[in-house]
């Protein structure tokens, strides 16, 4: 898991209709394991994957939340039958500085984002509350514990408001009302 600084330009925030890019990605080494790398350039506010697999209602270790109860699984099979780039985004590392941002069953990208540039997201920011939550190690907020959005105090939660997940502001308008 890799901080990566943003910018302060609007691509690929809310509000602004994401553009299908389909760039090219690989699985490469990362500081933690694996990351997913972008292999050429792509504008901010591109989709740079999509998330397949199989959608059940509980979280787990390698999961994604793009529902409020929906969670993207890896297939069974997603590492043993060579389809690990299928599954790229199972190995889409955390940082408290993402350069994208889940949009649905999309990954957005916040900034323009260079070729050789490790994609990251912030699982804060998708996650209600995280299967089997972990010190960070993005280096860009000090170690903190990501839990997921429900564990986050209110300073927190809007200083992620431009990636937030349109899943958990509809689950906070729900409790709300």
């Amino acid at each position: 898991m890799r901080g990566h600084a943003g910018d302060d330009g609007q691509e690929g925030r809310r509000g602004l209709s994401p553009v299908r890019a389909r760039p090219r990605i690989s699985v490469r080494p990362s500081s933690t394991d694996r990351g997913v790398w972008c292999d050429q350039a792509v504008p901010g506010g591109s989709i740079v994957l999509e998330f397949s697999g199989d959608v059940r209602p509980t979280p787990a270790r390698f999961s994604v939340q793009v529902g409020v109860n929906e969670h993207i699984h890896p297939d069974d099979d997603a590492l043993t039958n060579g389809n690990a780039l299928r599954f790229a985004w199972r190995f889409l590392n955390h940082s408290c500085a993402p350069n994208c941002r889940v949009a649905g069953r999309v990954l957005v990208a916040l900034r323009d984002l260079v070729a050789g540039e490790e994609l990251t997201f912030d699982y804060n920011a998708t996650e209600w509350s995280m299967a089997e939550p972990f010190a960070c190690a993005c280096g860009a907020c000090g170690g903190s514990i990501v839990r997921g959005f429900a564990h986050l105090d209110a300073q927190a939660r809007e200083r992620r408001r431009d990636w937030i997940a349109e899943h958990l502001l509809e689950r906070l308008r729900d409790e709300d009302a």
